[in-house]
């Protein structure tokens, strides 16, 4: 009886701690307003989509030297505001629009895995995004260019 009553809760439970669309969805929304934010100039939308605590990295050589690049969402912001007019990186497929691809590796309660990539300017990002006050953020960043060697 005891056994029976545990798997019973168990899965009553279950939908309680599963993700719904609505995350699904928002999750998408915060990875879109990440990059087309950066792409447009939009440092509000950046905002939406980014903690305010963003920790966004890549690594880099410079011959036999290793070293991470950091950038926290003040300078991602104050990068982003440049490219108002126009992108600051050489466009990959020039007359085209910026088709930003978004695929959602893990989704838990409250924490959420995705990657994000474009063939206009040649970069992807993996994210980890949290999910606090009922708000999806990003809170880490690590992208490259494609194409690396």
């Amino acid at each position: 009886m005891k056994k029976s009553l545990i798997i019973l809760f168990a899965f009553i439970a279950l939908p309680l701690w599963s993700q719904t669309k609505e995350d699904t969805l928002a999750i998408k929304k915060a990875a879109l307003d990440y990059v087309e934010g950066w792409a447009t100039g939009d440092v509000v939308r950046i905002q939406s989509g980014v903690s305010p605590e963003l920790s966004k990295r890549r690594v880099s050589a410079a011959g036999e030297l290793v070293f991470v690049q950091d950038m926290s969402r003040s300078l991602l912001c104050a990068s982003a505001a440049g490219n108002k007019p126009n992108v600051r990186m050489q466009d990959l497929t020039p007359g085209k629009p910026l088709v930003q691809e978004v695929k959602i590796l893990d989704i838990d309660v409250t924490n959420a895995s995705a990657k994000t990539w474009n063939a206009k300017y040649g970069f992807f990002d993996y994210i980890h995004l949290s999910k606090a006050g009922g708000k999806w953020q990003m809170v880490h960043v690590l992208w490259d260019t494609t194409g690396k060697k």
